[in-house]
């Protein structure tokens, strides 16, 4: 999923939800780095729900983590990888 300009707090909730397992996966780590940069330009300043409270300022923490290792292991980063041809000496 995509998240969009008209995306719901549900929609990102649920993407950010179903990619809490992004170590090791640089797809899953974007797709929650999109969901907790939305969740912190969109955020209340606290958020109960069903007795639940959620502090956004653990996000930063989250947003730093997840921004170094897309940088570090993302497509972009595959993209600058480069192999040499090597030949073995007998």
């Amino acid at each position: 999923m995509s998240i969009t300009s008209t995306s719901t707090l549900a929609d990102v909730l649920a993407q950010y939800n179903d990619n809490l397992d992004w170590d090791g996966d640089s797809a899953k780590a974007s797709l929650a780095l999109a969901a907790v940069r939305w969740l912190l330009i969109n955020r209340p300043a606290k958020m109960i729900i069903s007795d639940k409270e959620t502090n956004f300022t653990a996000l930063e923490e989250e947003k730093k983590r997840l921004e170094e290792y897309v940088s570090a292991c993302g497509p972009a980063a595959k993209k600058a990888v480069t192999f040499t041809r090597g030949q073995m000496r007998l």
